[in-house]
């Protein structure tokens, strides 16, 4: 308890409490609360609470709160919550809040919440919450919701929602894509896309609700809203208006601007007509 100070290290058999510093390391077979810095890590067997510094790496086996940093990486076996930096990486193996910041990576085996930004990647086994950002992608096992930038892509396992920009992709594997989306190739949910989904090959969903927007195509079973592309196909039954190239509707209840436009469920010579095409249930 208090300070202590150590040429080569700082070594705890119980715990740590107070400014700490260790030419080498400062290591704790239990917690360690206060000032740490070590000139290469610093370590505990549990929890690790204060400011932390350690030259290449803080890591704790237990939780990390409070500001924590090293020069290569920060890892908490459990939950980490604060100010955490990592040189290469930032990891947690429960939930991560707060402010992290991996040169390469930050990552949590569980939630991931706050200001999250890795050079490569953002990636949560759990939910992924708050202001987001990877170098190629941010990826989150359950639900993704905040302000999400990927160079490459944005993926919600759980569903996407909030505003998310992607070089190439959004991408929501089991849930919906809500908010506003934006991708210099596709928005694709496995369910629905509410809002406004800009894609520039292609906007693809189940359900399409609001406005959709692609160079080339937007693809669904169902649109309600507004659908804008080359191609505009809806297999089941658009509710609103598609403008585009061509355009082909199974059931329409709505209106097609185009060059050719489809509306299936009207009868023959009206099925197909050029300009525009439209059906009111």
């Amino acid at each position: 308890r208090g300070l202590a100070l150590g040429g080569v290290a700082v070594v705890a058999e119980e715990s740590l409490a107070g400014i700490n510093v260790g030419g080498v390391a400062i290591v704790s077979n239990g917690s360690a609360t206060g000032i740490n810095v070590g000139g290469l890590a610093v370590v505990t067997d549990g929890e690790l609470a204060g400011a932390n510094l350690g030259g290449l790496a803080v890591v704790a086996d237990g939780n990390m709160m409070g500001v924590n940093l090293g020069g290569l990486a920060t890892v908490a076996e459990g939950n980490m919550t604060g100010l955490n930096l990592g040189g290469l990486a930032s990891v947690a193996d429960g939930n991560m809040r707060g402010l992290s910041l991996g040169g390469l990576a930050v990552v949590a085996n569980g939630g991931l919440r706050g200001i999250n930004a890795g050079g490569l990647a953002a990636v949560a086994d759990g939910q992924i919450e708050g202001l987001n950002v990877g170098g190629l992608a941010v990826v989150a096992g359950d639900r993704l919701k905040g302000f999400s930038i990927g160079g490459l892509a944005v993926v919600g396992n759980g569903g996407v929602r909030g505003l998310s920009l992607a070089g190439l992709a959004v991408v929501a594997g089991q849930g919906r894509v809500g908010g506003i989306s934006v991708a210099a190739v596709a928005v694709e949910s496995s369910e629905a896309i509410d809002g406004l989904a800009v894609g520039g090959w292609r906007v693809r969903a189940p359900e399409l609700h609001g406005l959709a927007v692609s160079i080339a195509q937007t693809r669904s079973t169902d649109l309600t809203g507004l659908g804008i592309g080359v191609y505009n196909e809806v297999r089941g039954v658009q509710k609103g208006i598609t403008i585009g190239v061509y355009n082909d509707a199974r059931r329409l209840n709505g209106f097609q601007i185009g060059l050719l436009n489809r509306a299936r469920n009207n009868p023959p010579p009206f099925e197909y007509l050029p300009i525009l095409n439209a059906h009111i249930d």
